[in-house]
């Protein structure tokens, strides 16, 4: 995948950033990727919505908006945390596109029509909506009533949405659907139809039911392309509701997003902040501090690819007790840092493997008292597939080609997630949700990026929690992201930026193969907290698009 590419749409509500350190900390606030999605957040806020009702919106919203990352033909990840009346509920919910159930679409290059998933974000939407019916406070059409009021009236698209736009237009022809004025104002008159049908439906698409009228326009779109899925595919298609990830930070409980997504290595990684932060001198130099974080990436992006084929067992084990073991070893052995691509975690040894690119990300997140969602959503590439319905107005995602390809092996055999029927693609999705011991969520976070999403997380998480800086810095700080080459057992340290390339010399004369950037991939982030005296909620300069518009409510 290019870098510069977002592919996979993150909404994040968080919390805002004060300046004043004794104004209270918000119940609600809300931070969106552009002020359209924040003022219809608002308009659900004010009349008592729930964070899963403004999720389903502002989800909605930003995929209208920036069609070319995210929208109704892709699916999402989720972590949905709530408290009431002293009661704990944490979930994930896989609502990713599923292959084919014919296994024929994976003997020829998938690509175009033969890389489409199941569109399912309509059916995570409604598993969202009744996963706590009883404290719905909104109905269904008045969630979707401002989106369709926008969709309606027209919007205007950043200059990245727009020059995306003309790129593929002339050998695409978006504009016979889809017009973009000389003011950058879009208007889709077909979606807005769609979304009306959207809230005619309810909380139970006619997407997935046979006949149903959604259903219908899905088959026609698909009958005049190469597509292998079925309407049984589509009939059957159903979202996985599971406990989340696990796992413990200081004091914190952290819930993240389970296999196919890759919220383990998160685990992992905070793992071994716990021990650097703990044994980091006061006086340890920018250099030391540099390679320290090096090391965690370095662990992290090499377990990544191997969560998807441990046992439960065996990667609990790696977290909780190798993490604590490379942790203390990455500040023992200082500015030593081989250049290798580790095996070893503690007493467990992981097989060597061939890697091909991955593809990409983008995070959203919602908090509504005590209840949170971190959410992430795509369509995979730019405008995915690439093919438009031409009867409904959004862009078909291409997920198929989210599979790790069938080049990887374990022991000379293909690996699980190689392309077959009924699968799920792997991804690198770390939405994460930290909860401190009354049951309070106060911190979240999510990233963009391909490969580079878990950069994005583990350096926010090393610069907040280890460094103590404030979340602003965290994220927009410089940031190190490492490209393993599997075939030459190397690893490259790339970085966009670093405050005294003096110290950049010193990695060097380490032995260190440290290459500067443009920017290391469009690896944006998104994240909140309350942990500190203030709240923060921040989203990454790195997107190139509207400015992030926040809003807090008492």
């Amino acid at each position: 995948m290019k870098t510069a590419v977002l592919t996979i749409f993150t909404i994040v509500f968080v919390l805002s950033s004060e300046t004043n350190a004794k104004i209270k900390k918000k119940r609600n606030v809300v931070v969106t990727n552009n002020p359209y999605c924040t003022d219809i957040a608002n308009q659900l806020i004010a009349k008592g919505g729930n964070a899963r009702e403004v999720f389903i919106a502002v989800s909605l919203c930003e995929g209208m908006i920036h069609p070319m990352d995210s929208g109704l033909g892709g699916g999402f990840q989720a972590v949905y945390y709530s408290k009431s009346k002293g009661k704990r509920k944490a979930l994930y919910i896989n609502s990713r596109e599923k292959s084919p159930s014919n296994p024929e679409f994976a003997n020829y290059q998938i690509k175009g029509s033969n890389s489409i998933g199941v569109p399912s974000v309509l059916k995570g939407y409604e598993t969202l909506y009744n996963l706590d019916k009883d404290k719905n406070k909104l109905k269904w059409n008045e969630i979707i009533a401002p989106v369709i009021e926008l969709c309606d009236k027209g919007f205007q698209v950043t200059d990245r949405t727009r020059s995306v736009f003309n790129y593929f237009n002339p050998y695409r022809h978006y504009d016979q659907l889809i017009q973009i004025n000389s003011d950058n104002v879009l208007k889709n008159p077909i979606y807005c139809n769609l979304l009306r049908q959207i809230s005619e439906d309810g909380p139970s698409s006619s997407m997935y039911k046979e006949n149903g009228k959604l259903h219908n326009m899905v088959m026609q779109d698909l009958r005049e392309t190469s597509s292998y899925l079925t309407s049984k595919d589509i009939q059957n298609y159903k979202v996985k509701v599971q406990k989340p990830a696990t796992g413990k930070f200081g004091k914190y409980t952290v819930y993240t997003t389970r296999v196919p997504g890759s919220g383990y290595t998160v685990l992992l990684a905070l793992k071994m902040m716990e021990r650097v932060k703990a044994l980091m001198s006061k006086d340890a130099t920018p250099a030391q501090k540099i390679v320290y974080l090096l090391k965690i990436l370095k662990y992290t992006y090499a377990f990544q690819p191997h969560v998807r084929e441990l046992r439960n067992a065996t990667i609990h084990k790696i977290i909780n007790k190798a993490g604590r073991i490379l942790g203390s070893g990455v500040v023992k052995n200082g500015m030593e840092i081989r250049p290798t691509i580790p095996t070893k975690y503690g007493d467990v040894k992981l097989a060597r493997m061939i890697s091909p690119e991955s593809f990409g990300t983008t995070n959203v997140v919602v908090k509504v008292g005590h209840t949170a969602i971190s959410a992430t959503s795509t369509i995979n590439w730019s405008f995915g597939s690439g093919i438009l319905s031409k009867t409904m107005g959004f862009f078909y995602n291409n997920q198929m080609n989210d599979f790790v390809n069938p080049n990887w092996r374990r022991k000379g055999k293909p690996i699980r997630n190689a392309p077959g029927p009924n699968k799920i693609p792997s991804s690198s999705i770390s939405a994460t949700i930290m909860v401190d011991p009354d049951g309070k969520p106060v911190f979240q976070i999510g990233a963009a990026g391909g490969s580079k999403i878990l950069s994005a997380i583990v350096n926010t998480l090393y610069n907040y929690f280890v460094l103590n800086k404030t979340l602003e810095a965290s994220l927009q700080e410089c940031r190190f992201t490492p490209k393993l080459d599997y075939a030459k057992n190397h690893i490259l340290y790339m970085y966009e930026c670093i405050d005294d390339e003096n110290v950049a010399n010193q990695l060097r004369e380490k032995g260190i193969d440290f290459q500067k950037v443009v920017e290391s991939g469009y690896s944006a982030a998104t994240a909140l907290s309350q942990i500190r005296s203030k709240s923060e909620g921040v989203y990454d300069k790195r997107r190139g698009a509207f400015s992030s518009s926040i809003h807090s409510y008492p």
